[in-house]
């Protein structure tokens, strides 16, 4: 008996990401499948500045590892191909990936999502600090710089 899997990423480029697999009778059936489980499998990340990351994650899945790596602002997506294109639906445009071990395509979205999981924002990594966060705009209007 012939049966299909399909592997679906979306996200709309604004912090919104999911990923989901199908499997059906026919490839049309199983994008579909996969389509709406990407739908219930979403995940928020927020992008430092609008395009990067905060600091290096590391995600695992199986034998297969993903480095991000957070560059400056003017780096553009560089790395394993796949990996570049979950980012960018993801909205993260500067970042350097890295992938080791069994790179097939389930691994590979399984751990750059498990990776992005681990992401915080400024004011979360703040939080944890017990520290307050003020942005410069902020800052100087109440004259603390």
């Amino acid at each position: 008996m012939l049966r299909y899997r399909s592997l679906v990423v979306g996200g709309n480029s604004n912090g919104v990401i999911g990923f989901g697999v199908g499997k059906a009778n026919g490839p049309e059936e199983a994008t579909l499948a996969a389509s709406r489980k990407a739908k219930n499998n979403i995940i928020f990340v927020e992008p430092f500045m609008g395009r990067g990351l905060t600091n290096d994650l590391v995600g695992k899945h199986n034998s297969c590892l993903v480095h991000l790596r957070a560059t400056g602002l003017k780096r553009p997506l560089k790395g394993n191909p796949m990996v570049s294109e979950i980012l960018k639906r993801a909205g993260i445009t500067c970042c350097s990936s890295k992938s080791h071990g069994n790179r097939n395509p389930y691994n590979i979205v399984r751990a750059t999502f498990k990776a992005l999981m681990t992401h915080d924002s400024i004011e979360e990594i703040a939080m944890k600090r017990g520290r307050r966060f003020i942005n410069m705009d902020r800052a100087k209007r109440l004259q603390l710089t």
